[in-house]
Order: C-alpha cells, then sequence, then structure tokens
C-alpha cells in the first residue's frame, strides 16, 4: 500500500497509461489511429480496424492509406499529415469524403494533430474521424427536395401570373378569382408541408411513392372539384413482371420497372403526379379526362420503346383509368379502387385473348 507522500512507481504509472490507452482504443466508437512520420499506421483503434476489413487492428502496423482507400482520397489525407508534420498546426473538423477500392463513397468529420515525443518533437500524427454519411445523405436528400419544392413553386407562380392577368381583363370576376388563388396558395402551403414531412420517391424508379402519391393526389383531387377542372387516375400494372425475374433475374426485373417508369413519365407533364405503388404497380393523377387519348398515348410511348434494338422482351401495361367526373367529391382511395378494377378487367381481357389465340392454333 502506498504511503502519504511515498512517490508511486513510474512503471505503475506507465502501465496504468498502456491499460487506459488499451480499454479507449478497444471500446471508442469512432476511428482512433497513430501514424509516424512517414503516414504508416503505428496504433489504430478496434472500430477502425472493423471499419478497414481487419480482424485484428495490429493487421495495419506499417501499412497506409494508399492501403486502404483509393488512391485520390489516399494523396489527400498523405498531403495533410504531412504538411501537420511539417508546421506543427493542426486540422480540426475537416469533411472529408473517403473512396474505397470498391468504388463505395462515406463522409468523416476528422480532426488531425502532431504527434511528439517527450522533448516536444513532432514523431508522427494522430487523429480521429467520425462517420457523418447518414448525415450527408440527409443533406443531400433535404436539398434535393428544396430543388423540387422551387420548382413547384414557380410553377404555381406562373399560374398565379397568369390568373392576374384574366382579373384584369375581367374586372367584374376579381372576387371570385381572388378566392380561386386562396384557395390554390392554401393548397400549396399543405403540399409544402406534406413534401417537408415525408419521405416521397421511391428509390428505384425515382418517380414518387406511395405516401408521395397519396399526400399529393389528395389535394390536387380536392382542388379540381372546387374548381371544376377535369382530371383522372390511371392505375397501372406491368405485366409479367415475374416470368421477367424468373427468366433474366431481379435485376433485370428492376431495370424492366424503371424503363416502365420512365415510358410513363414521357406520356405526361410534371404538373401530373406519377407514382410507384409497390411492385409491379403505378398509379397516376392525370390533369384531363379523356381516358381513350391517355390509353393511346400511353400504348404509342410504350411501343416506341418496345421497337428499340436489342431488346429481349417487350414490355406490357395493363390500365385503368377512372374520370374525376364519373362519380362526384369521390375520394382518391375510391378513385383508385375504381380504376384498379378497370385495370383488371383490361389484364383479364388481355389474358382471355391470348388463350383464344392459343386455342385456334
Amino acid at each position: 500500500m502506498v504511503k502519504k507522500n511515498q512517490a508511486v512507481p513510474t512503471v505503475g504509472i506507465q502501465g496504468m497509461e498502456q491499460s487506459l490507452l488499451h480499454a479507449f482504443l478497444k471500446h471508442v466508437p469512432d476511428g482512433v489511429y497513430f501514424k509516424d512520420r512517414e503516414s504508416r499506421f503505428v496504433l489504430i483503434s478496434q472500430s477502425l480496424a472493423l471499419r478497414f476489413g481487419l480482424s485484428d487492428p495490429a493487421e495495419a502496423i506499417n501499412k497506409t492509406d494508399f492501403d486502404m482507400f483509393s488512391s485520390e482520397h489516399a494523396k489527400q489525407a498523405f498531403a495533410d499529415e504531412q504538411e501537420i508534420i511539417r508546421t506543427g498546426r493542426p486540422i480540426l473538423d475537416k469533411e472529408e469524403n473517403e473512396t474505397w477500392p470498391d468504388g463505395r463513397d462515406s463522409w468523416v468529420l476528422t480532426t488531425k494533430l502532431p504527434l511528439t515525443d517527450n522533448y516536444g518533437k513532432i514523431i508522427g500524427t494522430m487523429g480521429i474521424s467520425r462517420d457523418i454519411t447518414d448525415r450527408k445523405h440527409a443533406e443531400q436528400e433535404l436539398h434535393e427536395y428544396r430543388v423540387h419544392l422551387e420548382e413547384l413553386v414557380a410553377q404555381r407562380t406562373t399560374e398565379l401570373v397568369r390568373a392576374n392577368e384574366l382579373l384584369e381583363e375581367d374586372i367584374a370576376a376579381r372576387k371570385v378569382a381572388e378566392q380561386e388563388l386562396a384557395l390554390k396558395a392554401e393548397e400549396l402551403a399543405r403540399s409544402n408541408a406534406v413534401l417537408e414531412k415525408l419521405q416521397l420517391t421511391d428509390d428505384l424508379t425515382s418517380v414518387y411513392n406511395r405516401k408521395g402519391f397519396l399526400a399529393l393526389a389528395e389535394h390536387r383531387v380536392k382542388l379540381s372539384y372546387r374548381t371544376g377542372d377535369p382530371f383522372s387516375i390511371a392505375f397501372i400494372d406491368l405485366d409479367g413482371l415475374k416470368r421477367i425475374n424468373d427468366t433474366f433475374g431481379h435485376e433485370e426485373g428492376n431495370r424492366a420497372l424503371v424503363q416502365a417508369a420512365n415510358v410513363l413519365r414521357d406520356c405526361f407533364r410534371q404538373s401530373d403526379i406519377l407514382a410507384r405503388m409497390g411492385g409491379d404497380e403505378f398509379a397516376i393523377f392525370i390533369a384531363e379526362a379523356n381516358a381513350d387519348e391517355i390509353a393511346i398515348r400511353i400504348q404509342q410511348r410504350l411501343d416506341a420503346s418496345n421497337g428499340a434494338p436489342g431488346r429481349q422482351y417487350k414490355l406490357s401495361l395493363s390500365i385503368g383509368i377512372a374520370s374525376g367526373t364519373a362519380k362526384k367529391d369521390s375520394d382518391i382511395q375510391s378513385l383508385l379502387e375504381m380504376a384498379d378494377r378497370l385495370m383488371y378487367q383490361q389484364k383479364g381481357n388481355k389474358q382471355f385473348s391470348r388463350n383464344a389465340t392459343t386455342s385456334g392454333k
């Protein structure tokens, strides 16, 4: 037992320091590393070893960033560390884009400091990196949403300008027009609030997902009933997706879904609302009510896509279109169900036609 005023053995203190350092490097969630003057790893944390795909942190000793990352990122990291060794100035909270040999990208918040011996001589560098990849992705998604909102506002602004021109031409209709403009502004504010709160986009096809469609189309349906503007709800199914998956693989099935979404996107204006409802099903809010013309336009674009050289199979779509004027004040869910029934009728007619053709041969 150490008595009062008795010196604590230096060896004991050093042993405790080593134990604390070992425990710190084993359990710290951020990536911690120490390097020599040639930027070779001397010691790294367990968490960083896992990121590198190493079973033991000792495997990193004498390796460099060139052994772990792409050349582009390794060169920048090496230049930063050599500048620290040359000047003694640290790098604090730097956002770094890590590029890996397999093509992956990740982001870290890095602090690097000069590593000195007991005499103050710089013998290398030390650093700690915190993974912020999820945050960077969230920032990118927020930027994309803001761009979309700006486009939506620009479109609504154009409508407002045109409405003001009409007001100048007919003063008698000013009060009614102003009420409609106020209603559109209110609906726009609600739509923008929904856009900010919901994840609206389907990751595979880049069109709206089910949540996005229901949120946006519901407002458009209510607004159209109030203003008397015509509209339609289309429900569309990609025929034979299981056959494509079974024959060519799920990756090709995903490509077929993307191609179908692109065909549908080309058929409509930006103000229409196209969504993948899940699986092989799509839905569209269309600011027009002529079902025959809509179906013909979709089929023409589909035929053009199927006519491209080198196709292994042809895409086929079953389509059901419900007019917004068919049943006054129907909600979006009722209109979707109506369009869904019409789509299955067409799908059944296709199957009947194929069976009749097969039995006639």
